[in-house]
C-alpha cells in the first residue's frame, strides 16, 4: 500500500498550529483551580495535537512521535500521585483531599491534583486517539476471509 504525501499546507498548518494547541491546553490545566476549566478540560486539549500530527504527516509519524506503552505506563503513575495526594491528608489526622501542603497560602494541594488528573487524561485519550487512528488506516484493507464470502 503506498501512502500519499500530505499536501504541504496542511503540513504547515499542523505544524503552526500544534504548539499553540499544547500551549493552550497546558494554560487550562494549570489554571483550572482558580478558573473555568481544569485537568479533563486541558488533558482533552493537549491530547488533541495528536490529532494535528495525524492530519499533518499521518499515521507514521504519530507512531514514531507517541510511545503508546510509555503514555499508558505513565498514566498510571498520574493515578497513584492523586491518590497519594489525597491520602497524604487522611495521614496527617486530617480529611480525605485536604488542603495540607500549602495552608495558609495562595496555592493548594488541589493544584497537583488536577495536574495529575490533566496529564492522566492526556495520556489516556492520547492511546485512545492512536488506537482510532489506526483502524482508520485500515479501513480500505480486507482479509482473505472476507474476499472468499460470497455479497
Amino acid at each position: 500500500m503506498k501512502l500519499k504525501k500530505k499536501n504541504v499546507i496542511v503540513r504547515c498548518a499542523a505544524d503552526l498550529f500544534l504548539p499553540l494547541a499544547c500551549v493552550f491546553g497546558c494554560y487550562v490545566v494549570f489554571h483550572g483551580n482558580t478558573s473555568p476549566g481544569g485537568g479533563f478540560q486541558g488533558g482533552v486539549l493537549i491530547a488533541s495535537a495528536i490529532l494535528l500530527v495525524y492530519l499533518g504527516h499521518g499515521e507514521g509519524q504519530v507512531k514514531h512521535s507517541f510511545s503508546q506503552r510509555l503514555l499508558h505506563s505513565s498514566e498510571t503513575i498520574a493515578e497513584m500521585i492523586y491518590v497519594v495526594i489525597a491520602l497524604l491528608g487522611v495521614f496527617t489526622g486530617l480529611n480525605f483531599c485536604f488542603n495540607f501542603v500549602f495552608a495558609g497560602r495562595e496555592l493548594e494541594t488541589s493544584v497537583l491534583m488536577n495536574d495529575a488528573v490533566g496529564y492522566h487524561v492526556m495520556a489516556g485519550i492520547i492511546c485512545l486517539l492512536m488506537m482510532m487512528l489506526s483502524t482508520l488506516d485500515r479501513g480500505g484493507e480486507t482479509t482473505e476471509e472476507e474476499e472468499e464470502q460470497p455479497k
